[in-house]
């Protein structure tokens, strides 16, 4: 239930995929940043539900490592367990972003520099067009998340703010959902 914005920097005549990765509570305490990346992570849950989009919840080894943080999974999400760092590298994972076509994928979750980073870039060498949302990554140094993001721009990702994402995907104030999604930015 998108419009599609025209000439901005996050338009895409593909479909917006939200990609949560390995926010696992057995992995939160010793990242940096964990409780705000957290309610980050959870507004673009809640918005990527208002807005129908899709989005894939992946978790690294959950039977060593445990589930998802509950608060962050919805019943429109698809759960992928995964062994490999690279999401990519997973069959679940392939399969569920084959049955959605075009896509462009908005990256989120821990940690920056290994699952994200290696997800993201193994997602640009297939040609997909991926976001990585700042403000909703974190890892145990902060520095390993700056030279991530950093690295990603030079590869070929996109990155932004969760906030410049949500609006992008509402493209407009006169979207059906905007305010109820300006009430949870809020």
């Amino acid at each position: 239930m998108i419009n599609q914005p025209a000439n901005a920097a996050l338009a895409t005549s593909s479909a917006p995929v939200l990609i949560v990765i390995d926010m696992q509570l057995r992995l939160a305490p010793a990242m940096a940043d964990y409780q705000e990346v957290c309610a980050r992570v959870k507004l673009l849950t809640e918005v990527a539900d208002k807005l129908e989009l899709e989005h894939i919840i992946t978790e690294q080894n959950p039977q060593g490592l445990g589930t998802t943080d509950p608060s962050l999974v919805s019943a429109s999400a698809k759960v992928v367990a995964k062994d490999t760092f690279s999401a990519v590298q997973s069959e679940a994972f392939i399969g569920a972003i084959e049955e959605l076509g075009e896509s462009h994928f908005f990256l989120c979750g821990m940690e920056s520099h290994v699952c994200v980073y290696h997800t993201a870039n193994e997602l640009l060498a297939l040609g997909y067009r991926v976001t990585v949302l700042a403000d909703a990554v974190c890892s145990r140094d902060p520095e390993n998340k700056a030279l991530a993001l950093a690295q990603l721009r030079h590869n070929g990702a996109q990155i932004c703010s969760s906030e410049t994402a949500i609006f992008a995907w509402m493209n407009s104030c006169r979207h059906p959902q905007f305010r109820d999604i300006l009430a949870l930015i809020k």
